[in-house]
């Protein structure tokens, strides 16, 4: 009778019955410690962490190829930070920074921003400046976001109309897009820039049209890195043949299939991929323009084809995410309330794009800023792209001489003799930011 399954069940549900509010007690603590987790690192992020908005000035001729941005990259993704125990992740509310790499377009004058915390301010100009001598990096009293109202309903109130959307991969995220790498020439008069498309799309808006185009990037941190190196090396196991092996009926052993030299080129471009550093990111942008002259297709397709310049069949490319974009119908799932959905859309997007926000990085906190009619925070509407150094290099940099911008693109006149003297890489002395400790 003892170990008679029904009875065993029965007598658990009545323990579980008889001591509901231990359970509820139980179920209470863990939903308020998500709570508590989700503010303390909203308030990591806005209070104890300052932002700054530095933009980027060129000179008339820049020689060097976008392997020099990757180094500036590189120095971004080793200056990350993380909570290091369970005082700075439940106390201080630790989390990973972020930066956020901006091209944008007020009726085709284009600037290049930088917004990132400020104690990361001489890291990133020292790298900047080190790879491009000649470069000119000034801080922004006015956010170039206050040009136009504080939210979407207060936008369209004053008669503009918004298109904006975040873009995902196709592939898995150890997939690589084509890089500068693929690009190179011989011939110096075969190269390109890889940021022309991207530019020559900015430039092309009217003058009352707004193109505001935003490259977030998060470096993966401790077990991230590993965990993302991992799945591309599983993945790289798979396209071997190894999770498809067979058996021989007659003999017993295990047959492997063979790669085709496509599987085997995918191999070297996933093992080249997880080979260096490694961010999330997320590819964000906002086009905006009065509603007499507004053209849906320019926010539509024009970032999505510059993007896709990148793009290869057989590794990765860019793609909309129909689940965080503005346009909303009858027609796309969930298929109810097509005008509330938009609505909210706008709102939220307009919201993360002046705000600069990564995706939360917890149920709890997604659920807490969640808004009617704009489900977005189940894991499918996150953001899948994971790019490296040379990918992030390729997608932004200083444009070089390749590129013709003329007067579209503010310059720096006078040649610039080196970077500041003495100037502090990591900070001045007994600078501190509160609960911020770098990774060892």
């Amino acid at each position: 009778m003892a170990s008679d399954p029904a009875l065993i069940l029965g007598r658990i549900l009545s323990w579980l019955v008889i001591y509901w509010w231990l359970w509820l007690f139980v179920v209470l603590l863990f939903i308020a410690s998500q709570v508590w987790k989700a503010y303390i690192q909203q308030y990591f992020r806005k209070i104890t962490s300052t932002w700054m908005l530095l933009e980027l000035r060129f000179p008339r001729e820049i020689t060097r190829s976008p392997r020099a941005m990757e180094q500036v990259f590189a120095t971004v993704h080793a200056i990350k930070n993380s909570a290091a125990d369970q005082e700075e992740r439940w106390w201080d509310g630790e989390v990973p920074l972020w930066f956020s790499f901006e091209a944008v377009s007020f009726g085709g004058e284009l600037h290049f921003y930088l917004f990132i915390p400020a104690i990361r301010r001489n890291h990133i100009e020292a790298a900047l400046y080190a790879n491009y001598p000649d470069i000119e990096l000034t801080e922004v009293a006015d956010d170039y976001i206050h040009r136009l109202p504080p939210d979407a309903k207060k936008l369209y109130e004053a008669g503009y109309r918004i298109f904006g959307n975040e873009l995902i991969f196709v592939k898995k995220s150890m997939y690589p897009i084509r890089t500068y790498i693929d690009l190179e020439a011989p011939a110096e008069e075969k190269e390109v820039d890889p940021m022309a498309s991207l530019i020559e799309t900015l430039s092309r808006i009217k003058p009352q049209e707004h193109l505001w185009f935003q490259l977030l990037v998060r470096p993966k941190v401790d077990d991230f890195i590993t965990a993302f190196a991992q799945e591309g090396e599983a993945e790289i196991e798979y396209i071997k043949g190894k999770s498809r092996s067979t058996i021989d009926p007659k003999t017993g052993l295990t047959i492997f299939a063979t790669p085709s030299p496509s599987e085997t080129e995918a191999m070297k471009a996933v093992d080249r991929k997880i080979a260096k550093p490694a961010f999330d990111v997320i590819v964000r942008y906002m086009y905006i323009a009065p509603k007499d002259i507004f053209v849906q297709s320019i926010g539509r397709r024009g970032i999505l084809s510059a993007m896709n310049q990148y793009a290869t069949q057989n590794f990765n490319m860019f793609k909309h995410n129909v689940w965080v974009w503005t346009l909303a119908k009858i027609w796309y799932a969930p298929f109810i309330f097509p005008l509330q959905r938009a609505k909210g859309r706008r709102w939220s997007l307009y919201d993360r794009y002046r705000k600069r926000e990564m995706w939360p990085d917890s149920y709890m906190e997604a659920l807490l800023k969640w808004r009617p009619f704009h489900w977005g925070f189940k894991p499918w509407f996150r953001s899948n792209v994971v790019l490296n150094t040379e990918e992030l290099a390729t997608i932004y940099h200083p444009p070089t001489m390749l590129v013709l911008t003329g007067p579209l693109l503010k310059r720096v006149e006078a040649r610039r003799v080196g970077p500041p003297a003495g100037l502090p890489i990591y900070g001045e002395e007994g600078e501190e930011l509160p609960g911020l400790k770098d990774d060892e």
